[in-house]
C-alpha cells in the first residue's frame, strides 16, 4: 500500500513537469517562428520588386479596367435598346393584327352593312400604328449607333489583352443583330399581309376603296396634328 502512495506521487510530479516543458515550448516557439515568416516573407518581396516593372504593370492594368468599364456601359445599351425593340415590335405587331380583322370584317359585312364605330375603330388603330412605325424605325437606328459603339469597344478591349471582355461584347453583339433581324422579319412579314388583304379588299369590294383611302387620310392628318402640338 505504501508502495502505491509513493508511485502516485512520483507520477504526478512527472506530468506537473512535463506540463512546465510544454508551456515554455508554447511561449517560446511562436516568437521564433514569427521571426523566421517575417524574414521570409522580406526576401520574397525583393524578389517580387526586381523581377516586375511596377510602371509598366500599373498601366496596362488601368488601360484595362477602363475597357471594362466602357464594355460594360456598351453592353448596357445593346441590352436596353434591343428590350425597346422587342416590345415596340411586339406591340406593333398586335396592332397590325387587329387592323387586319377590322379590314376582315368590314369585307364581310360590306359598307352599308360596317357600323360607323368599327371604321372609328379602324382609324384609331391605324394612328397607333403610325406611332409604332415611327418608334421601331428610331429604335432600330439607335441599335446601329449601339452596334457601332460595342465594335469599338470589343476592338479596343482586345488590343489591350482583356480577350474575356471583347469575346463576350462580340458574342452581345451577334446576338443582338439576330434578335432584331428576327424582329424586323417577323414584323414585315404582318405588314406584307396586311397590304395584300387591303388590295383584296379593294379588288373585291370596289365601294371600300374609298372608303379605306378616307380613313387613311383621316389617320395621316391626326398623326400631323399631334406632331404640331
Amino acid at each position: 500500500m505504501f508502495r502505491n502512495k509513493l508511485f502516485n506521487i512520483f507520477k504526478a510530479t512527472c506530468i506537473l513537469h512535463r506540463k512546465k516543458i510544454l508551456t515554455k515550448i508554447r511561449i517560446f516557439s511562436p516568437v521564433t517562428l514569427g521571426f523566421l515568416t517575417t524574414a521570409s516573407c522580406e526576401d520574397s518581396l525583393k524578389e517580387y520588386h526586381i523581377s516586375w516593372d511596377d510602371g509598366k504593370l500599373e498601366h496596362e492594368f488601368l488601360i484595362r479596367q477602363a475597357t471594362t468599364v466602357n464594355v460594360n456601359a456598351a453592353t448596357q445599351l445593346l441590352t436596353v435598346t434591343l428590350i425597346a425593340i422587342q416590345d415596340t415590335s411586339e406591340r406593333l405587331r398586335e396592332a397590325l393584327s387587329k387592323e387586319i380583322c377590322l379590314v376582315k370584317q368590314a369585307i364581310e359585312w360590306g359598307e352599308e352593312g360596317t357600323p360607323p364605330h368599327h371604321w372609328d375603330q379602324l382609324v384609331a388603330v391605324r394612328g397607333t400604328l403610325c406611332d409604332l412605325k415611327h418608334n421601331f424605325r428610331t429604335l432600330l437606328s439607335y441599335m446601329d449607333y449601339a452596334e457601332k459603339l460595342a465594335t469599338v469597344a470589343a476592338e479596343i478591349s482586345y488590343l489591350s489583352g482583356n480577350i474575356a471582355a471583347s469575346d463576350a461584347i462580340c458574342e452581345r453583339i451577334d446576338h443582338a443583330c439576330r434578335t432584331c433581324n428576327t424582329q424586323k422579319q417577323l414584323t414585315h412579314e404582318l405588314q406584307q399581309e396586311s397590304l395584300e388583304l387591303q388590295q383584296q379588299a379593294i379588288i373585291s369590294s370596289p365601294h371600300l376603296e374609298q372608303k379605306l383611302k378616307e380613313e387613311t387620310v383621316s389617320d395621316e392628318n391626326a398623326r400631323k396634328g399631334k406632331i404640331k402640338k
